[in-house]
């Protein structure tokens, strides 16, 4: 039970995650400042690469504690 809490995400904190994701891509293009933009860019893509693997394991256990 432990696993799924973690895993859970509620409506109310993707829509958060969304706002946060769509102020920080739009103010610094509204301002004129790219390379705010581009860092913002290439740090998220670079956390979705660390982090996919790992999201990937605690799904795969998620999905086996099931099975028991």
């Amino acid at each position: 039970m432990e696993l799924e809490h973690m895993i859970t995400a509620t409506q109310a904190n993707v829509m958060a995650l969304q706002m946060l994701m769509v102020s920080a891509l739009l103010v610094p293009a509204a301002v004129g400042r790219v390379d705010l933009y581009r860092s913002f860019v290439a740090s998220a893509a670079s956390y979705i690469v660390s982090f996919t693997p790992v999201t990937m394991l605690l799904y795969i256990l998620y999905k086996i504690s099931h099975l028991s």
